[in-house]
C-alpha cells in the first residue's frame, strides 16, 4: 500500500463559503446570429417552398457566410451585402402573422441571391425568417 503517498488533502477554507456572482446579462451583440426557419410562413409568394433551387443554394450560402459574424459586426456591413437593413412594418405588403405583437414595428432584410431579400425579425441573437422576397414585390425596394 502507498499510504498516503499520492492523495490529495481534503481543504476546509472553503466549506461552508458562498461565492455570489454578479451575473449581468448576456450582450446578445457579440453574438454571431442564429438564422431560425421555424416561423416562415406558407405564403406561396413569399414562402420557402416557393424559391428555385438556385435561390435556395444562395440562401445556404449567406447563411454560411454570416456564421462567424456578430450582429455587431453585421451592423456596419453593407445593407446590399453581408448587412442588413430595417423594413417598417407598414411597409410590408403581405399578412403579418398574428403572433407578432404590434411591439414589433420593423423587420430586418438579409440579402441572400444578389439582392433578394428574406425578412423576419430579431429576438435575442436568433433570426427569425418569416418571408423570401425573390421578385422584391414583399415591400418597395
Amino acid at each position: 500500500m502507498m499510504g498516503n503517498k499520492g492523495r490529495f488533502k481534503k481543504s476546509g477554507t472553503n466549506k461552508g463559503k458562498r461565492i455570489l456572482v454578479n451575473e449581468s446579462p448576456p450582450d446578445y451583440d457579440n453574438n454571431p446570429p442564429i438564422f431560425s426557419l421555424q416561423l416562415v410562413q406558407d405564403n406561396k409568394k413569399y414562402g420557402f417552398s416557393e424559391l428555385t433551387k438556385e435561390d435556395k443554394a444562395s440562401f445556404s450560402n449567406t447563411l454560411y457566410k454570416r456564421r462567424n459574424i456578430s450582429w455587431k459586426e453585421l451592423k456596419c456591413k453593407d445593407r446590399h451585402g453581408l448587412g442588413f437593413e430595417k423594413i417598417n412594418r407598414s411597409c410590408i405588403k403581405a399578412p403579418i402573422p398574428s403572433f407578432l405583437s404590434d411591439d414589433v414595428t420593423h423587420f430586418l432584410a438579409f440579402r441572400y441571391n444578389g439582392m433578394k431579400a428574406m425578412l423576419g425579425y430579431r429576438k435575442k441573437d436568433i433570426f427569425f425568417i418569416l418571408w423570401f422576397d425573390p421578385d422584391f414585390t414583399l415591400y418597395n425596394h
